[in-house]
């Protein structure tokens, strides 16, 4: 009977003593302050309803009661919040001054903070009342000196609970930004921020990251003493939370749709019980109302919005008309895909005509954040890949059965002839069943100089998520043969429009003859 007694009172102590860590937040808000509506599965019944849901007020008001009720709460964004129509007009002070109203604690560099430059981002962080982190940059020559942090620990009900943050190592090749620079790899920098974080006395270690889900876990396999990592960038809501170790992964998902709740609980010697770490995914819908300040002060941003907003000018007509551009070399195909080639110095870029939208002429003059979106209609991201030769071939074959629809390819670094009379090209099931014969003269441009396409050698190529992850218009290539996949995760509409902000123009060159079509 005595010993049941001194058992309970070690369990009633134990249960007094221990503590919980809140870690709430989203990732990839992309600039969508307010509600929207999208299909999801509300009941958990795989059965997915339409539903109004989203909205920086409205976070504001679920973080607001979320603390009330969970005092010991830190609320993060993992990045990419600087996108679309308020970081054209407001150059990032209306989101991240409606993200600090509305309650983020922590705030961490994505890519898309740079598509204007770190002087804009430098900017729009004055009056914020969250802690920016930037552990792995080094910002000494640019205006974000001293604006932000290589570490944060905050003392949570007698928790120290410290950290630190993570960044694409793609950063510099999908940003025009120059004067900020990578202090070191993923890797080193995580081992180092571990390692002093320990050596400061910290009970709990947040990494907040923005280098993508799968990365994320490679991460965790290298780097030990990480107790959550709360990620971004690949646009995720995962379906449970990941376990590496003693390391818990999570990810913030897209567009502040749903809110990551992690619970991190802790012994009473304040060590972590990483087997316990829950993670809850909290729909932000018509339960959580607008917070009236953060809505007024959005309102009044609002107001001000043009209806279409000017990014820059072209000196020729862009001429997006599907019939034409889905039976030959399209000039606006040309110039984005040579853009994309470029910049992600690639060896092949390849997109299909149906990736290119807009299905009008755009006369010369304005370009316009609105012709942008009507372009790149379905948000397609960048993805790169690796194939070898012979398979480039069989695809062109396809793009050639597919001469006047949406699966003709549009390509860069690359040139070939379509004669529609021979025969062409079957497919069932991902398989071949009738080979095409219509596809002739491949070339590649090697060196600046243009060599037959090599069948044995394996080509970087970057196409678009639709052909890519899907197999759409019946590309299975890409997912089948294809390897070192990467996404991007940036949209040709933000390609677009940063390469337009950088130079003010972007205009179509003339034909040059890199897709030939024989009747």
């Amino acid at each position: 009977m005595k010993m049941r007694k001194i058992i309970l009172l070690a369990i009633m102590s134990i249960c007094l003593d221990a503590k919980t860590i809140h870690i709430l937040g989203t990732a990839d808000l992309q600039g969508v302050l307010e509600p929207s509506i999208q299909k999801t599965d509300i009941d958990g019944d795989g059965v997915k309803e339409s539903v109004k849901i989203g909205g920086i007020s409205h976070l504001a008001t679920l973080y607001k009661t979320f603390k009330k009720s969970h005092p010991n709460t830190v609320v993060v964004s993992a990045g990419d919040d600087l996108m679309n129509r308020y970081f054209h007009i407001f150059k990032g002070k209306a989101i991240l001054g409606l993200m600090s109203d509305a309650g983020y604690d922590m705030f961490v560099f994505g890519n898309h903070e740079f598509d204007k430059g770190s002087d804009v981002l430098a900017d729009a962080l004055k009056g914020t009342k969250f802690t920016s982190i930037c552990s792995d940059l080094d910002v000494s020559n640019s205006a974000l000196k001293g604006q932000c942090k290589p570490y944060e620990i905050k003392n949570i009900d007698g928790v120290n609970v410290g950290f630190f943050s993570l960044m694409t190592e793609g950063l510099l090749s999908v940003t025009s930004e120059n004067r900020v620079k990578f202090i070191a790899n993923n890797v080193t920098t995580a081992k180092k921020m571990v390692k002093l974080l320990k050596e400061k006395g910290v009970n709990v270690i947040v990494l907040i990251s923005h280098i993508g889900y799968k990365d994320d876990i490679a991460l965790a396999k290298q780097v030990k003493g990480i107790d959550l990592i709360f990620g971004g960038h690949s646009h995720a809501y995962v379906k449970k939370i990941g376990h590496i170790g003693k390391t818990a992964i999570v990810n913030g998902g897209e567009q502040g749709s749903q809110v990551i709740q992690v619970d991190i609980p802790l012994d009473e010697n304040l060590n972590v019980l990483s087997k316990n770490i829950t993670m809850t995914k909290l729909l932000v819908d018509s339960k959580y109302e607008a917070d009236e300040l953060v809505e007024k002060r959005l309102q009044t941003y609002n107001k001000s919005l043009p209806k279409t907003i000017v990014l820059g000018q072209t000196k020729k007509d862009w001429i997006m008309d599907s019939k034409l551009n889905r039976r030959g070399e399209s000039t606006v195909a040309n110039m984005i895909n040579d853009m994309l080639r470029e910049k992600y110095e690639v060896d092949i870029v390849l997109n299909n005509a149906g990736t290119f939208r807009g299905k009008k002429i755009y006369e010369k003059g304005d370009i316009t954040n609105t012709m942008l979106k009507a372009i790149d209609e379905f948000s397609n991201y960048a993805f790169i890949l690796t194939m070898k030769g012979i398979y480039i071939k069989q695809l062109l074959e396809r793009s050639a059965s597919s001469y006047g629809h949406g699966g003709f390819m549009h390509p860069s670094g690359l040139k070939y002839t379509i004669v529609l009379p021979k025969q062409l090209q079957k497919i069932e099931e991902e398989k071949i069943v009738q080979k095409g014969e219509r596809v002739e003269d491949i070339k590649i441009l090697q060196d600046g100089k243009w060599v037959e396409l090599d069948l044995t050698k394996e080509y970087s190529i970057l196409t678009n998520s639709f052909v890519a992850q899907k197999g759409g218009d019946g590309f299975f290539w890409f997912k089948k043969y294809g390897t070192d996949f990467q996404n991007t995760y940036a949209t040709f509409y933000s390609i677009m429009s940063e390469e337009i902000n950088e130079k003010k123009e972007l205009t179509p060159k003339e034909k040059d003859g890199r897709v030939r079509v024989i009747h």
